[in-house]
């Protein structure tokens, strides 16, 4: 059996040793006088046993008979000499009723058939019943139980290679948890098989060990991954070493052959105020861990159609567009430092967006922490439909400095956290987006989510340009912790942002992906986001009519009907799956990925609706080999 070293102080032998034989003789009468007050008393389970002694078992204080008559066979059977049939009558009546002396008398018989680490666990158990219950005597018998099994466990600790991803490991045919892999395991005494395997591009590595451990002996086992194709050389080579090291260099082939990925995937997006989008998108990634480089690239298209409220209330007709994407980055590793560039380049008929960033990383105290620093730059240019850039254009230039650090809390726990700042210059406004404008008392009687028809018949005859500031600066700090637990992972994500337009926003992401055996993984997901409105927003903007020989009109300096600038909260709620085509023996690995969301908005302060709801989907195939 498997199981956490003890963290009990123990007692050396000489310190049980009684060097006070009246002290001793008065200590057991005391014992027997309590005893024969339980005798007396109504509600008593078990005698305490003297030390090393089975409990004896009345029927008295037991809710269950049955469990009364096993617990006094399992007596009757280590007093046979029959620990295994002690063994299974404890635990026979444990499943009936849980009575912590039947746990002592359990732990007793199991160190007679060798189980001590569950021996160790069942003493411990019946010593917490009694602290809890202030039974002295329990206490006292157990203590001892604990003190003479803690020095006669065993244990082992295994080393693995620094890249144990994908290693499997058994011992006695049991599976050992990853989260063990670095620890101090606690094991019976005797004859153990431990096993390991690892799948690598479809090559199969193995490791096997038999190995015997005496009682209280502490030993680390050496995992060796061979090839099942292993050459003579090395295995001549694994003869000859004399260190961990050595050995795992005598297996560990450099293949200059990269990991290469290709994927394909469609996403469509519809919502209630008519708008919809279809991206198809193929990306493609080769990653060289030997060499220590790595480049990538990947290309969408939009195709978008929308007939939403600030449309119709434009009278403008719905519209088509498309927007093609293309993204490029690579990256090199020299030691513990990383480089890596990366660029896009996006499109639209009046809109073209371009990009270039460089990132690096360094990893610290073994691979543990690992801090990043990057930067982005980039520039785009707004013009109108129909007409060239150099007959119309608007310019935004956008600065992002991103850093972020992240550490490796224990073998099952990845933290990450980063701190984004950007800083835009520029034109923000949609050129084509139109603002309606009220009367100072007919902007006061607005409501949020007032229909087109209505707005229309309030609103002056005359509509402003949106118009917004030409410099934002944004902030915004974030963590993301990976905890993996037996066959699922939980990711759990918060970010925290601020801008000086004045909005204040949090989103918080969730979504725990769980294994369902070696070809289906499956993952519910929850996003929630909310955040207050930008300073110059207003659900009406009234204008100011001024006398007639003066100003015709007077109109905020900051205009917008750019509802996502509004206080708002969306919840997102969805999930995924990915089911594997093939094993992950093969040389080829084949999967696909299927994932949908409901997207719900509530604005508290927009014009034309109140509410939007958002469907949202993709379904891809990727290959690796």
């Amino acid at each position: 059996m498997l199981g956490c070293g003890s963290r009990m102080t123990t007692r050396a032998k000489t310190d049980r040793v009684d060097p006070y034989p009246r002290a001793r003789v008065l200590w057991v009468v005391s014992v027997w006088l309590v005893a024969l007050g339980w005798l007396l008393a109504p509600s008593v389970a078990l005698a305490a046993p003297p030390r090393g002694a089975a409990p004896a078992a009345d029927s008295r204080g037991w809710s269950n008979p049955r469990a009364l008559e096993l617990a006094k066979e399992a007596i009757e059977a280590k007093k046979a000499g029959n620990t295994q049939l002690c063994v299974e009558k404890d635990q026979a009546s444990l499943a009936l009723e849980d009575h912590p002396y039947v746990k002592l008398h359990l732990a007793s018989c199991l160190t007679g058939t060798g189980k001590l680490v569950d021996a160790l666990t069942k003493a411990k158990d019946a010593l917490g019943a009694g602290i809890r219950g202030g039974d002295e005597d329990l206490q006292r018998s157990a203590q001892a139980r604990v003190t003479e099994l803690l020095p006669r466990i065993a244990h082992m600790k295994l080393l693995l290679p620094k890249e144990s991803s994908g290693v499997k490991v058994t011992f006695d045919g049991i599976p050992v948890r990853q989260a063990l892999f670095k620890q101090r395991i606690a094991v019976d005494p005797g004859d153990h098989v431990i096993e390991a395997e690892r799948m690598e591009k479809g090559d199969r590595q193995l490791f096997k060990e038999r190995l015997t451990l005496a009682e209280g002996e502490e030993k680390t086992v050496e995992i060796v991954l061979k090839p099942t194709n292993a050459t003579q050389s090395e295995i001549d080579c694994l003869q000859s070493a004399t260190s961990y090291e050595e050995k795992l260099a005598c297996v560990e082939r450099k293949s200059s052959k990269p990991n290469v990925h290709v994927g394909l995937e469609g996403s469509g997006y519809t919502d209630s105020t008519n708008v919809h989008v279809f991206s198809p998108a193929v990306n493609a990634s080769v990653v060289s861990p030997t060499a220590g480089w790595n480049v990538g690239a990947s290309y969408l298209i939009d195709f978008v159609t929308a007939a939403s409220p600030d449309i119709v209330s434009m009278a403008s007709r719905s519209y088509k567009e498309a927007r093609h994407a293309v993204a490029a980055n690579g990256g090199y590793k020299v030691g513990p430092v990383g480089l890596a560039l990366n660029g896009n380049v996006s499109s639209e008929p009046d809109y073209l967006s371009q990009t270039l960033g460089a990132s690096t990383s360094l990893e610290l105290d073994d691979k543990l922490i690992t801090p990043r620093l990057g930067y982005n730059f980039s520039r785009d240019r707004i013009g109108i439909r129909n007409t060239p850039f150099k007959q119309f254009e608007r310019n935004l230039t956008t600065h992002e400095l991103e850093g972020g650090v992240t550490f490796v809390m224990s073998p099952t726990t990845l933290l990450v956290t980063g701190m984004t700042i950007q800083i835009e210059r520029g034109e923000e406004s949609k050129l084509y987006r139109y603002v309606p404008m009220f009367t100072p008392s007919d902007a006061a009687k607005v409501s949020p989510g007032e229909p087109i028809e209505n707005v229309n018949a309030a609103r002056l005859s005359v509509r402003a340009r949106e118009l917004l500031p030409g410099s934002r600066d944004r902030f915004s700090i974030g963590a993301r912790v990976n905890h993996r637990m037996g066959s699922g992972t939980v990711r759990v994500e918060e970010r925290i942002y601020t801008d000086s337009w004045g909005i204040k926003a949090s989103t918080t992401d969730g979504r725990y992906l769980h294994d369902l055996g070696d070809h289906l993984r499956v993952w519910p997901h929850l996003r929630i986001h909310a955040q207050s409105g930008a300073s110059f927003y207003k659900l009406a903007y009234p204008a100011i009519i001024e006398e007639p020989n003066g100003p015709p009109l007077q109109l905020f300096t900051y205009r917008t009907g750019d509802r996502e600038l509004s206080p708002l909260v969306t919840f997102t709620v969805g999930g995924g799956s990915r089911i594997a085509l093939t094993t992950e023996k093969a040389a080829i690995q084949y999967a696909i990925i299927l994932s949908g969301e409901v997207m719900y908005s509530n604005y508290f302060k927009a014009l034309y609706i109140k509410a939007r709801t958002a469907v949202y989907g993709t379904l891809g195939f990727e290959a690796e080999f």
